[in-house]
């Protein structure tokens, strides 16, 4: 064998093993390497309202970058949860779908809407997500075999909790468009204004079917008879 001969061969054999070297390592970083993807940085409750400060970024194998799951945080915004989304995962794209495709609720809650004035309402500054008690208040029945009844005497009421702890899955204005009363507020202070509150006057609420007739039936005393209906943040 002559140095020509072995040197081709040299040379077919260098260029082999750069060929093998360059496919393996391409192989190597398709199925080993990481890349970022965002997650929750603590636990997120069902039916949230997804903003970019509730995630990080965080190194996970290159494998899942096919996978349906969310890739950057950007994307997130404007979703809500349809289920529990745990710290340090990441979001499947099922688990976060945008507001107007959701239907608002489990499908084991009835979903209903009452009007609310912003005094009797938290200010008008309930928001998505938050759980409210709903409260009657009515004046108390006079007592017709009364008969020392002073003029002087103070009307009495009667305070009843009607239903508890009950999801808000929407907020409105009185006009029926949505209120998003922290951002507006948030931009305007950033431009050197006076924050301009979109008041809450429509809930939209998340409803066990026990309750709907309470709920209808105290509204509908708040506007015939004189009740009031009372609406306060739930302790969490």
């Amino acid at each position: 064998m002559n140095r020509t001969t072995q040197f081709i061969i040299g040379l077919i054999a260098v260029v082999v093993a750069l060929g093998a070297g360059f496919y393996g390592r391409n192989l190597y970083l398709k199925e080993v390497s990481t890349y970022q993807v965002p997650v929750p940085i603590s636990a997120i409750p069902a039916y949230t309202v997804l903003n970019a400060d509730m995630f990080q970024m965080r190194e996970m194998p290159r494998t899942m970058e096919s996978l349906p799951y969310y890739q950057s945080i950007q994307n997130l915004g404007e979703k809500i949860s349809t289920v529990p989304l745990p710290a340090g995962l990441p979001v499947a794209q099922v688990n976060a779908v945008p507001i107007a495709q959701f239907r608002l609720a489990d499908a084991a809650f009835e979903v209903l809407s009452i009007p609310v004035e912003p005094v009797s309402a938290v200010g008008g500054q309930i928001r998505i997500g938050e759980r409210v008690n709903l409260y009657q208040v009515l004046p108390e029945k006079i007592n017709p075999e009364k008969t020392n009844i002073s003029a002087n005497d103070q009307p009495t009421f009667k305070v009843e909790i009607i239903a508890e702890s009950i999801l808000v899955v929407d907020v409105r204005n009185a006009q029926g468009v949505a209120a998003e009363s922290n951002q507006k507020s948030e931009d305007n202070s950033a431009f050197g204004g006076s924050p301009q509150n979109e008041q809450v006057q429509i809930l939209t609420l998340a409803v066990k079917p026990e309750f709907v007739d309470l709920i209808l039936n105290a509204v509908a005393v708040s506007k015939k008879q004189g009740g009031l209906l009372w609406t306060t943040l739930a302790l969490p």
